[in-house]
């Protein structure tokens, strides 16, 4: 270990939307999928962009949906030229609204870590 260097760190932080008992319903991770569904219009490309199963995306939209008690996603069974999966409006303003609070709540990590952790890391060592 190379003692006495320092490098440039920041504070990260985890923002998750869960129920009472703690159980997480909408985190990072279901964010960038919804991200992704509406970038991509569909859930399997989605799925395929975050490199999981199409299994595993289809389940947590479901959890996601029974959790907050409401659809986050209209779909259109395939046909002739495919199928498509949108956000919802209440699923717009949700990722809106969690993008909002994410950005904010990272601004404000970061300036409490440059004015409370950041000097106590950058302190020199006096024990050389």
């Amino acid at each position: 270990m190379n003692i006495g260097t320092y490098r440039l760190m920041q504070l990260n932080l985890k923002i998750w939307l869960g129920d009472e008992t703690e159980h997480g319903v909408l985190g990072e991770g279901r964010f960038r999928l919804l991200r992704e569904v509406h970038r991509t219009g569909s859930l399997t490309q989605a799925a395929q962009q975050l490199g999981i199963s199409y299994r595993k995306a289809w389940g947590d939209i479901r959890s996601a949906e029974e959790g907050l008690g409401f659809e986050l996603i209209t779909r259109q069974r395939g046909g002739r030229k495919g199928g498509a999966s949108n956000l919802n409006d209440r699923a717009l303003r949700l990722l809106k609204a969690y993008t909002r609070i994410q950005n904010t709540m990272n601004k404000k990590a970061q300036q409490q870590y440059k004015q409370i952790l950041e000097p106590i890391v950058r302190e020199k060592n006096n024990n050389t």
